[in-house]
C-alpha cells in the first residue's frame, strides 16, 4: 500500500544526521558563548563599579561630607550607629559617609550603600589575589580624628579610596590623569583596581582630580603581564 506523501515522516537516517549536526553546532557554540559572557561579567562589573563610584561623589558633594569606599575581599559584619542589628557586607564596595564633626567616635562612620560582586555577579567576578595583597593595609587620612581612626581600626586591611566634600578624591599610590591610556595594556601593575573572573582580568583606573573612571579591555590573563598570584 503506497502511503501518501504528506503523511511521510523521517527516516531514522535523517533523525540521525539532524541530531548530530545540532550536536556538532552545540559543542562549538556553547564554549564561544561561555567566552562571551565571561568578558560582558567583566564589563558589567567595571560598569557597575564606575556608576557605585559617581554616585559616591554626588554623596558626597551633596552632603559636604566626606566619604570613603571601602573595598571589602571577605563579607564583615558591621552595625550602624543607633541600629541594633548588624549588616553582612561584601565581598565588593561599601560606602561609608564620616562625619568629622561627630561626638563620639561610634558616630562618626554609617555605612551608605554597597556594591556586592558576590550577589550582583554571582560570585564570578572577584578581586585579583594580587591586587588585594599590594593594597592592603593602606591608612588614610583627612578623614578628621574620629574618621581616621574608625576607618583605619575597622577597615585595616582593606584598600579604601576618600571622596573629598569637593568631588575630588585620594587614590592609594595614584598619579596624576589617567593610566590606561591605550587599550593594548596587558596589565597596568599600578592601576587602581583589578577585577578578574577565572580566565581573565580587568583593570580599572579612577582619576584623582575628577574621580571619574576608566577601563581596559576584558584580556585573557594567559596573555597579561600582570602578576597571577
Amino acid at each position: 500500500m503506497n502511503i501518501p506523501r504528506k503523511w511521510r515522516g523521517f527516516t531514522l537516517v535523517e533523525l540521525l544526521v539532524v541530531i548530530a549536526l545540532i550536536s556538532l553546532l552545540m559543542a562549538v557554540m556553547v564554549p564561544v558563548v561561555m567566552t562571551f559572557m565571561r568578558g560582558r561579567g567583566l564589563k558589567m562589573a567595571a560598569n557597575s563599579v564606575a556608576g557605585f563610584i559617581s554616585f559616591s561623589r554626588t554623596e558626597a558633594l551633596n552632603t559636604r561630607q566626606p566619604h570613603v569606599l571601602v573595598f571589602l575581599t571577605e563579607p564583615l559584619k558591621y552595625q550602624n550607629p543607633g541600629e541594633s542589628l548588624p549588616l553582612t557586607l561584601g565581598p565588593g564596595i561599601v560606602l561609608f559617609r564620616v562625619n568629622p564633626a561627630a561626638e563620639r567616635s561610634s558616630d562618626a562612620v554609617t555605612f551608605v550603600r554597597e556594591y556586592n560582586l558576590e550577589a550582583q555577579l554571582g560570585g564570578d567576578v572577584e578581586f585579583a589575589p594580587y591586587w588585594k595583597r599590594k593594597f592592603e593595609a593602606a591608612p588614610v587620612t583627612g578623614l578628621g580624628d574620629m574618621g581616621n581612626s574608625q576607618i583605619n581600626s575597622q577597615f585595616a586591611r582593606n584598600y579604601k579610596i576618600v571622596i573629598r566634600v569637593d568631588g575630588r578624591s585620594e587614590v592609594i599610590n595614584d598619579k596624576p590623569g589617567y593610566l590606561l591610556d591605550t587599550v593594548s595594556d596587558k596589565g597596568p601593575p599600578d592601576a587602581d583596581i583589578v577585577l578578574q573572573d577565572s580566565t581573565r582580568l580587568l583593570f580599572i583606573d579612577v582619576n584623582p582630580a575628577t574621580t571619574g573612571v576608566r577601563a581596559s579591555d576584558v584580556i585573557l590573563q594567559e596573555d597579561s603581564t600582570y602578576p597571577k598570584k
